[in-house]
């Protein structure tokens, strides 16, 4: 993936409209925001989707929806973990391997995995200070769309 030269503020704000509308977000079953993790799947809470599919629970901050939300991009994950749970089949989905934190993102085009958070730093085209601001762990919404309006200012 290239660094974006700017900025990146719609994709910023579409991450903010997808928190504010959770937990009844329809395409992002059993996905919440929860700002102090990049990702946690609590793969005992099982919610369905629409096509009754089943999902596990999952946590993400900011920097881990713009992973989730990214097209060129997936989650790398413990697929052992998943097929215990009967989530996932390892003839479907060939097993993929990460640390256990579950917080690596996996470009699709380069194969390359970062931690999120780097990830979403050059995804959203931010510098380290940036960066900072908008993943603090303490941030609220109104915090977040604080941050993005200053970056759009130029003033961050």
């Amino acid at each position: 993936m290239i660094r974006r030269a700017i900025p990146d503020i719609r994709m910023m704000r579409r991450v903010v409209d997808t928190i504010t509308t959770l937990p009844d977000h329809r395409r992002h079953p059993g996905l919440s925001w929860d700002q102090t993790v990049y990702r946690e799947i609590n793969i005992h809470e099982i919610v369905h989707s629409d096509t009754g599919a089943p999902v596990c629970r999952t946590a993400l901050c900011f920097a881990g929806w713009v992973v989730e939300l990214d097209p060129d991009v997936a989650w790398a994950y413990d697929s052992m973990s998943l097929r215990i749970a009967k989530l996932t089949d390892a003839t479907v989905q060939p097993p993929v391997q990460l640390s256990p934190d579950l917080t690596t993102a996996r470009d699709l085009t380069t194969g390359r995995q970062l931690l999120a958070r780097d990830y979403a730093t050059r995804r959203l085209g931010l510098n380290t200070v940036q960066a900072n601001a908008l993943f603090l762990a303490t941030n609220t919404l109104d915090d977040l769309t604080e941050v993005i309006d200053r970056l759009e200012k130029g003033v961050l």
